[in-house]
This record gives structure tokens, sequence and C-alpha cells, in this order.
């Protein structure tokens, strides 16, 4: 939250490209888990009701900027979120089928489809399968998939 919060607040046009297995887009009112690790792009997007430790965070990202690449362990709460709010994710089904140059074509044409805006880069750990990167917390396997449908 605080480098994407110190980004969109020197560059208000930024883009926000985030990869990781995880939404983190859960709000107080959809976590299953209660987990505040699940939540910063709901506060960074300002969905939800707020939590005062976090008050600190405005809500200076936009949907229309915000891209996901890799989702594979996604709540049926941010997916409610995903649709209602139309915000562009492309889940390991999408990097096996196209490939993941073809995937992160497609996010950039999302976001910054002139490729002309500062781009945010948020990549987790997870979003790699466990067989190469086994020490994240919260690994999930490649093979497990996500779809919005």
């Amino acid at each position: 939250m605080g480098t994407i919060s110190g980004t969109l607040n020197s560059y208000p046009e930024a883009c926000v490209i985030w990869i990781d297995a995880h939404a983190d887009l859960n709000s107080i009112e959809t976590t299953e888990t209660g987990n505040i690790h699940g939540m910063p792009v709901s506060f960074l997007l300002g969905i939800g009701s707020k939590v005062e430790e976090f008050s600190w965070v405005k809500p200076l990202l936009k949907t229309n900027k915000l891209v996901y690449i890799g989702l594979r362990d996604v709540d049926a709460g941010e997916k409610k979120l995903l649709k209602e709010n139309n915000i562009k994710a492309f889940s390991m089904h999408e990097v096996d089928r196209y490939g993941i140059g073809k995937v992160v074509e497609m996010a950039l044409d999302h976001v910054n489809p002139n490729r002309d805006l500062p781009i945010h880069l948020s990549f987790d750990v997870d979003a790699l399968d466990p067989t190469v990167a086994p020490s994240t917390g919260t690994p999930v396997s490649n093979t497990r998939y996500f779809l919005l449908e």
C-alpha cells in the first residue's frame, strides 16, 4: 500500500500491474479470514469500510488503471468485487492459454494503451509456482485455476 500510495501521489496518472496468485482485494465486508494482507487493493481503491489503522491510505487508484496477472486463488467476495468494479484480471488460465508475453501485452493495452504512462509493478513471489519459490507464506500451485465466469 505504501509504495503504490507514494507512486500515485507523485504520478496520479500511473497504472498498476499486480502480479500475484491472490487479488488482495477483499474488503472488511467480503473477507473470509479477516487477514489485512488480503485487503490492500480495496484500501487503495476506496472499496468497503474504512479501517482506522489504514486511514492514511488515500483511495488514489482507479479501477481502469489496475490490471491483475497470474490470479489463481481468489475468494468469492473478491470475484464479486472484480466483476462489480470491472477490474481486468488475467488468471493463470490465460497465461497458459496465450503465453505470458501476450498476456502482458493485453494487460498493457487495458491500462496503458499508448504506452505513455508510468507503471507501478507489484510482484508477489506467490505468483510463482511453489516448486520454483517454496518459501512464500501463501503458496498456490499453478495447477489451480481461477475463472471469472
